[in-house]
């Protein structure tokens, strides 16, 4: 018997015959070798960046900004505001004090008004009380010295007159007539100026109105004013109820026409 079969390209089964087709070639690619891999190839980070349209590292430069001038307009300065509209009118002045020339009294408008605003006598009736003590301590305006010599005050220790002719030297001055060294003393010290060398520089109008002030804030009489007692106060200023009468209707009369 033959052999079972061949090994190789041998057929198994019966013995092949000599005229036998060989076998067909087998295809190239599982014949030939593999070949090498290619070599990987990367993108490009800057090319990637714009691809995915991310920021990179350099960012992008934005637009330049519209360059300003140099030089600023000009800028107009606010308005200055107006002025402070006075305490008391000439026109009221003149009703509440009807016995004087209104061209007098005209001198008298700016000093009484900042008295009244240094002293903080700021309502109808703290201006009504105020004036109506300047009307019978000034004689309506008339005088701002005492018309007595002042002998009379000669002596006084509770005016502080202690040294020879301090009486007549240190008399009722002002538009509220302050009297005796230690009101004069005590009123310079406020104002700066010095009364007791100069004693007559109270006189001035500027100074009478400045030292009524200083004796109006010194005694308190806004407190007093605002009870409505026209008496308590002209018992503080006088020292007792001379002019009274007087007082008690020019208040009355500033009242009407403050109001």
């Amino acid at each position: 018997m033959a052999a079972a079969g061949l090994i190789g390209n041998a057929v198994f089964g019966p013995l092949a015959s000599s005229q036998a087709q060989p076998l067909p070639a087998a295809p190239a690619a599982l014949t030939a070798p593999a070949a090498a891999p290619a070599p990987a190839q990367f993108l490009d980070s800057a090319v990637l960046q714009k691809a995915l349209n991310l920021p990179g590292s350099t960012p992008v430069p934005s637009p330049a900004p519209a360059p300003q001038s140099s030089i600023l307009p000009a800028i107009a300065p606010p308005p200055p505001p107006p002025p402070a509209p006075a305490s008391v009118s000439l026109d009221e002045l003149t009703r509440i004090v009807p016995q004087v020339a209104p061209q007098q009294l005209a001198g008298y408008i700016a000093p009484l008004n900042e008295a009244l605003s240094r002293a903080a006598i700021d309502t109808p009736v703290r201006q009504a009380a105020f004036i109506a003590q300047l009307v019978v301590e000034s004689d309506s305006f008339r005088t701002f010295e005492e018309y007595a010599s002042g002998s009379a005050y000669e002596w006084r220790s509770d005016l502080g007159n202690v040294a020879p002719g301090d009486g007549e030297r240190y008399k009722g001055r002002g538009a509220i007539q302050v009297t005796g060294r230690s009101n004069y003393e005590s009123v310079s010290n406020y104002l700066g100026i010095d009364f007791i060398a100069h004693p007559e520089l109270m006189s001035t109008p500027q100074n009478a109105f400045d030292t009524a002030a200083w004796y109006w804030q010194s005694r308190n009489l806004n407190a007093v004013s605002d009870t409505g007692s026209i008496e308590s106060v002209s018992r503080i200023v006088n020292g007792g109820t001379h002019g009274l009468p007087q007082r008690i209707d020019s208040f009355q009369r500033a009242l009407t026409v403050l109001h």
